[in-house]
């Protein structure tokens, strides 16, 4: 009888030592099941277009996973910055870049670098200064990535190389913009003086273009090529080009835009 109770008993003991093992493993495939599931979720709703359902994932997959929390920055702050949620998503960016490996540095970078941009292109009209320091750090950005995460001739190279030439192109327009401006303000100056010292030789021009048309017998047709053109014309038509040239691609990156890119890339 007491071999027979011994044997019960630890029958028992090995029962209740199953269902305690055999509950928290449930409770952890349990737990990671649903990490997992919010970080694919925020994925999926990205791709679907839902922004701010691919938000809440990514904010509930941080705060349910202690690991790989880099996932969950980047995913947050790709969605805020697809609905131009630039400071949240800058933030979160910036977090994910602190803790990203080196290998998958680049697709947050070039994600970060783009809500620089978009910054930028918000305050290119009333700030100029602010607008050039952004393209800067978006270049900078770029620049700074490591060799792990971009191979030569890799997907993530060429994504750099693009966002760099873009954003070179936005920060050179917006140069020119600024330079076409000054340039106005001194030819108005010059022309000014320039009024002022022909009133004196209206009459003698005046005389000089009766003897020349009769001379000549014939009108003569405008010009329109640059050759008559000073130097300080030419470049300044240049200028007031390459900032229209420039406002032309902001305007066409943005929503409803058909140039350059509207969303940043896709979450992990």
């Amino acid at each position: 009888m007491n071999r027979i109770a011994r044997v019960w008993a630890t029958m028992r003991l090995l029962t209740k030592v199953n269902l305690i093992v055999g509950t928290v493993l449930l409770l952890a495939f349990s737990y990671v099941a649903v990490t997992v599931y919010f970080g694919a979720a925020s994925q999926v709703r990205y791709a679907s277009n839902d922004f701010p359902g691919a938000k809440k994932a990514a904010s509930a997959f941080l705060t349910l996973s202690p690991i790989q929390r880099h996932i969950g920055y980047y995913n947050r702050g790709t969605a805020e910055a697809a609905v131009g949620d630039f400071d949240p998503a800058q933030t979160d960016l910036e977090s994910a870049l602190e803790i990203t490996p080196p290998a998958h540095e680049c697709a947050v970078r070039i994600n970060l670098s783009y809500v620089y941009e978009k910054q930028a292109d918000q305050v290119a009209d009333q700030d100029p200064d602010q607008s050039k320091e952004l393209y800067d750090r978006s270049l900078k950005t770029l620049e700074d990535a490591p060799e792990e995460c971009q191979p030569e001739k890799s997907e993530e190279q060429q994504k750099s190389d693009e966002a760099k030439e873009r954003v070179e192109d936005k920060k050179q327009g917006q140069q020119a913009k600024e330079d076409g401006t000054e340039e106005d303000d001194s030819e108005g100056d010059d022309s000014q003086d320039g009024d002022q010292s022909s009133e004196g030789s209206e009459g003698d021009s005046d005389s000089g273009e009766d003897e020349q048309g009769e001379e000549s017998g014939e009108d003569e047709k405008p010009d329109d090529s640059d050759e008559g053109k000073s130097e300080s014309e030419k470049k300044r038509d240049e200028l007031k080009e390459r900032g229209e040239n420039s406002e032309k691609n902001q305007q066409q990156q943005g929503p409803g835009g058909d140039g350059g890119r509207s969303t940043p890339e896709k979450p992990w």
